[in-house]
């Protein structure tokens, strides 16, 4: 997992680099130049193809300009703008403008009104520190690049966004790609920053662990090499029994397709055995649906909702299952909520909570204290509803709103959005890189809830089954995205994408 750093974060950690570990500061401009073209170059050809890359006064130039040297030695058609004159330029831009090779130079003015436009526009225009509104040359730069055709990269972070608060105060380089320097930076994950800067893929220029681990606050980006240390592997001698055996808690009349889509997904995932417990009332239609799972009626209120009389066969559930899930269409009947509230004062085994599990205890947080091995998977609104806390303050600070729960009442908290992130009791946050907008769809999180649930069972950690969940449940929502699309995508074909997905993964 790589720290999420903050600009002024970042910065000291160069300052640390520099000043006290003694690397050089203009050595850690060749290596930011150098990991962005190589990034560049091992995603296409650039032999030939026509290159503009806008160079600021500052490091950002400075990147800029080593970028420009490497291209143009892969064989591309390379063309610097500067947006400032040479005699403006940091000391170690100025270095870097000295050892560029013969090519192009042209001012700001004539690239935007000679000749055809690039097939490549790189931004080395404004780095992490920049905050507020662009003006004068970076504001006019910005808007004739944006509606440029070609591919655009942004190198560390695109000017014109904020890398701490994640906002635009009016024009910001559009990129494609973004390839930020070291380490991410807060800004990406917040608000529609991903609509600026496109994919993100981080470039290691070379500043040491030692000194990125005295500034990081606790907020990672989970990487692909986590999630293989994480599953869980499979004995040769297991069975059905052994890989987990997963209770659903779920359904109520009219909401049976949430607690299919759980139990389908928890199969997907690994679970063994699962056993759904839905009302009575609504067996028959769950039973036509469901070959794998074992569907299980709970005496049920007149309402369709599961009542106060399921309790005992709830509980004898939960002392057979490894793991339960509870909540997805569980409905907010009364009684239900009472047979919610009651399972949490007992709870012995791992449990996630979602959709109206969450609902029954809006206002009561407290009872979730003592469970280290729940997970609650809330969206902004229902993490507001169940705290008492304003949902704009929530989405203010999401990360640290998650972090507050989760440290306060001693449960992980899958905080649900764009990105999603998981917060665990001792007060780190993991954000999560996969998904995609796509899984903005009816039962995505009833999908999440099965795959967490899955993988409570197969004896992962609370902290560790939410991470993992999250980030295949996205992975499998990536996959489905290239079938489907956008548009097109369904709950249903995130479940059909499950395996696929975890098979990535596999030993």
């Amino acid at each position: 997992m790589i720290p999420i750093l903050t600009p002024e974060q970042m910065q000291r950690a160069d300052r640390h680099a520099i000043g006290r570990l003694g690397i050089p500061s203009l050595l850690l401009m060749e290596n930011a130049g150098s990991a962005v073209a190589a990034e560049l170059l091992r995603r296409r050809r650039f032999r030939g193809v026509r290159v503009a890359v806008l160079c600021g006064k500052g490091n950002n130039g400075g990147d800029g300009l080593v970028i420009a040297r490497k291209l143009r030695e892969a064989g591309a058609a390379v063309t610097v703008v500067l947006i400032s004159p040479v005699n403006a330029f940091s000391a170690d831009a100025l270095a870097m403008y000295r050892r560029l090779p013969e090519l192009p130079v042209v001012p700001l003015r004539r690239f935007l009104s000679d000749g055809p436009a690039p097939s490549v526009i790189i931004d080395a225009m404004l780095g992490t520190s920049f905050t507020g509104r662009l003006r004068g040359a970076y504001r006019e730069a910005v808007g004739r690049c944006n509606a440029m055709p070609g591919w655009k990269v942004a190198v560390d972070i695109p000017t014109g966004l904020n890398g701490t608060t994640g906002e635009t105060e009016g024009a910001a380089f559009r990129a494609d790609l973004t390839v930020t320097l070291s380490n991410p930076k807060y800004g990406f994950y917040r608000s529609a920053a991903r609509d600026v800067t496109g994919d993100v893929v981080t470039a290691d220029i070379g500043i040491p662990g030692e000194s990125i681990e005295r500034v990081s606050s606790g907020l990672f980006l989970v990487e692909a090499d986590d999630i293989r240390r994480l599953l869980p592997r499979r004995r040769n001698d297991a069975h059905k029994g052994t890989a987990g055996k997963v209770f659903v808690l779920a359904g109520s009349r009219g909401m049976t397709g949430a607690a299919l889509l759980a139990a389908r997904s928890a199969l997907r995932s690994g679970a063994g055995l699962v056993v759904l417990g839905v009302p009575a009332s609504e067996l028959p239609s769950v039973a036509r649906r469901t070959l794998e799972a074992m569907p299980f009626p709970l005496p049920s209120t007149n309402r369709g909702a599961v009542s106060i009389e399921a309790l005992p066969a709830v509980r004898t559930k939960l002392s057979w299952c490894d793991a339960a899930a509870v909540g997805c269409g569980l409905s907010v009947d009364p009684e239900t909520r009472t047979v919610v509230r009651s399972l949490l004062g007992k709870r012995k085994k791992p449990m996630v909570l979602d959709a109206d599990a969450l609902n029954a205890l809006s206002g009561r947080p407290s009872l979730l204290r003592g469970g280290r091995t729940t997970v609650i998977t809330p969206h902004v609104a229902e993490l507001a509803r169940l705290t008492g806390t304003p949902a704009e303050e929530i989405e203010r600070d999401p990360f640290g709103s998650a972090s507050a729960v989760a440290r306060r009442y001693g449960v992980t908290v899958v905080m649900k959005g764009g990105p999603t992130a998981v917060a665990v009791p001792g007060g780190s946050v993991f954000v999560n890189p996969t998904g995609n907008p796509g899984m903005a769809t009816a039962g995505s999180g009833d999908v999440l809830t099965g795959v967490i649930g899955a993988l409570l069972g197969q004896g992962l950690s609370a902290g560790a089954a939410a991470v993992a969940g999250v980030y295949l449940h996205g992975a499998a929502g990536d996959r489905a995205r290239s079938r489907r699309g956008v548009h097109g995508l369904i709950a249903s074909d995130i479940i059909a994408a499950l395996p696929a997905a975890i098979k990535e993964f596999d030993p």
